[in-house]
């Protein structure tokens, strides 16, 4: 399968991790969701029906590895960052679809992380992490020694929403897939984005402790 581009479409995972980070804010935490009225309920867009039957969709496409229309993925940004609590949809979202791209790595590639020592185990992730990035994100990860830095020319967050408020999916999705197959602790800073009259969206690794 011809690797994925912004322009083509994204895996069906990107949507996906969207509307299920959008289910589980919406999703009450102890407070008897059984016994709360169906009218109360439906207002919780996460909880709709057409929530549920849109991310069953993007499960099959998923599983099938049928890409996304990108204008479909880029209306479900928006959808997303039309709420008030939007940045941690797009936080939570980022990680879901990092645990994803993590988990679509080749299983050979995984089962020689399992056994490697550590200093080799960190530089096989780092090139599964890179290559998962470009496949998933259209993101160039560029990882040396204790530095890492991503980069997207184009991303989908900017064609949704121009103020480059869902730019913070990719800074969580590229921090996840780095802890996931690297062992990095810490966050990707967005230092240069398109929304604030840069060139490019970059991303830099700020650890949390030494990453070495």
């Amino acid at each position: 399968m011809p690797k994925l581009t912004a322009a083509v479409g994204t895996p069906a995972t990107v949507p996906l991790s969207l509307l299920e980070a959008l289910r589980n804010l919406d999703t009450p935490v102890g407070d008897g969701l059984d016994e709360v009225a169906g009218e109360i309920v439906a207002k919780r867009l996460g909880l709709s029906a057409t929530v549920a039957a849109q991310i069953q969709r993007y499960q099959e496409a998923a599983r099938r590895g049928l890409p996304i229309p990108a204008e479909e993925t880029v209306a479900v940004f928006r959808l997303v960052g039309r709420r008030p609590d939007a940045a941690l949809v797009f936080a939570d979202a980022g990680r879901r679809a990092a645990r994803y791209a993590a988990r679509s790595t080749a299983l050979p590639v995984r089962m020689v992380m399992r056994v490697s020592p550590r200093f080799l185990r960190r530089r096989i992730g780092a090139g599964a992490a890179s290559r998962a990035a470009r496949r998933v994100f259209a993101a160039s990860l560029a990882i040396r020694g204790r530095s890492a830095e991503a980069v997207i020319p184009e991303p989908l967050s900017l064609r949704a929403m121009a103020d480059g408020q869902a730019c913070s999916f990719y800074g969580a999705a590229l921090a996840e897939l780095l802890r996931a197959l690297t062992g990095f602790e810490g966050a990707m800073v967005h230092q240069r984005c398109r929304a604030r009259g840069d060139d490019t969206c970059r991303w830099q690794a700020a650890a949390a402790e030494a990453y070495q």
